[in-house]
This record gives structure tokens, C-alpha cells and sequence, in this order.
């Protein structure tokens, strides 16, 4: 059986991509946990509160490990590494997302964003780890020969950072994410074949 706390957090994550943060009330949730307000209380004393522990383990935590492990023996290895990782993640949002609520995961991270200064300020500082990741990892693939590119650095990891974020906004406006993982696994190892050239 599921922690009571990792059940709340669950269960108004569902709410929150059904609805959006301003729309769900405390009775909701409450209501959709059947606890009692009491049980509901010991853990989270608001929804500002609980929609920040959500927004942590469903928006942070998730990005913030994109590029924590991954392999820097070459660019590829990087690149099949980051996939497997990314694909982790679409695949833990679509299991909590019923069809339908695709273009909602982009509404709750936004919301996220925009009500919570140090969740915006987070997310921030994880993208530019990320990309600067991408600058480090391309740098030593030119070094090594392993790619050509006149381009700078910063530009080459921009595309490659560019592309999941791009085209989950296209899938989310089409509300359909099936095809999110092939697309982007095509676009990076078609990107990383125009490089090795």
C-alpha cells in the first residue's frame, strides 16, 4: 500500500492535470483521497503547499535527473543515454495522464511557473545545467574528432535543448504525445549524422 503522503501527492497531481491550480479546491482533494480532513492536515497544512510538493517530484525532480548519469564517453553515448532517460519521464507523465490530458501537463508546468517564484527560479537554474551539459559534452566531441561544425558550442546545444521543448508544445497543442518519443530520438540522431559529416 502507497505512503499516505505519496497518495495525496498523487492523487492532486491527477487533479491538477484534470483541472487547473486555481480550480481545484482542498475539498477536492481531500474528497478524492477519501482521508479524513485530519488525516489530510498532518501532511500539508494548504494547497500552496501540496501543489509545490507536486510540482517538485513531477517538474523538478524529473528534469533535474535528465542529465545527472548520463555517459560522456562520446556525444552519441550521451545522446542514447539522455533518450533513455527522457523517454522515462514521458512515459511516468503519460502513466498518470489519461487521454486528454496531455496538453494539461503543460498548463499545470506553467502554472507551476508562474505562481511560484522559486520553482521558476529552479527550473532556470536545471536549464542551464542542462545546456550547459550540452556545451561541454559537444566541446569534447569536436575535440575528439567525433563531430564537424563551425557552429559555436552554445548553438549546437540549443538545438539539441530546443527540440524536446519545442515539439512537446506541438504534441501537447495536438494532444497526442505517442509519437513525442520517436520524434525526438529522430531529430537528435539525425542532427548527431549531419555532424559526424
Amino acid at each position: 500500500m502507497k505512503d499516505t503522503k505519496e497518495h495525496i501527492v498523487e492523487t492532486a497531481f491527477l487533479l491538477f492535470l484534470q483541472k487547473s491550480y486555481k480550480a481545484v479546491t482542498l475539498k477536492d482533494i481531500i474528497l478524492a483521497t477519501g482521508l479524513s480532513n485530519g488525516a489530510f492536515y498532518h501532511y500539508f497544512d494548504n494547497k500552496e503547499l501540496l501543489f509545490k510538493e507536486v510540482a517538485n517530484r513531477y517538474m523538478l525532480r524529473m528534469i533535474g535527473q535528465v542529465f545527472k548519469l548520463h555517459s560522456q564517453n562520446s556525444l552519441w553515448d550521451f545522446i542514447q543515454s539522455a533518450l533513455v532517460d527522457m523517454e522515462k519521464i514521458y512515459d511516468t507523465v503519460k502513466s498518470y495522464a489519461k487521454k486528454g490530458e496531455g496538453v494539461n501537463f503543460i498548463y499545470f508546468m506553467f502554472e507551476a511557473l508562474r505562481y511560484f517564484p522559486d520553482i521558476r527560479k529552479e527550473t532556470i537554474r536545471l536549464q542551464r545545467v542542462e545546456l550547459n551539459t550540452w556545451i561541454e559534452i559537444i566541446a569534447m566531441a569536436k575535440s575528439t574528432g567525433e563531430i564537424k561544425s563551425d557552429l559555436p558550442n552554445e548553438v549546437l546545444a540549443r538545438f539539441f535543448t530546443y527540440m524536446p521543448d519545442g515539439n512537446s508544445m506541438t504534441f501537447a497543442i495536438d494532444n497526442d504525445f505517442r509519437p513525442l518519443k520517436s520524434k525526438i530520438r529522430a531529430l537528435w540522431e539525425g542532427l548527431y549524422e549531419t555532424l559526424k559529416t
